[in-house]
């Protein structure tokens, strides 16, 4: 198969996924207040799994400390001081790309 081919799949099924949802629950009304506080913390978590995984793991290894933590800890101070996820992005991002030049 075409890498083409795998990516329409893919989101095709994955809209499908998205539309089953929203067709089995409807607007939401009927879910207890319960299930929706738990719905609205899924992303949150899943983000916190994904950004985890690549902080600590390369490639099923321990990373050493390097540039990829001090970033993170840009990027948190940023968060903490701006509330922003614009200004999060951009802050780690940026000490990210400044220590890898830098040669961290």
């Amino acid at each position: 198969m075409t890498a083409f081919i795998v990516f329409t799949l893919a989101a095709i099924g994955t809209y499908l996924i998205r539309l089953s949802g929203i067709a089995l629950l409807g607007d939401g009304k009927q879910l207890s207040p319960r299930v929706r506080k738990a719905l609205t913390l899924v992303a949150p978590a899943a983000m916190a799994a994904i950004i985890a995984n690549s902080l600590f793991l390369d490639q099923g290894a321990w990373r050493d400390f390097g540039a990829w933590h001090l970033a993170a800890l840009v990027a948190v101070g940023v968060a903490l001081w701006k509330r922003s996820m614009g200004w999060t992005l951009v802050a780690g991002a940026t000490a990210f790309a400044l220590l890898l030049v830098a040669g961290l």
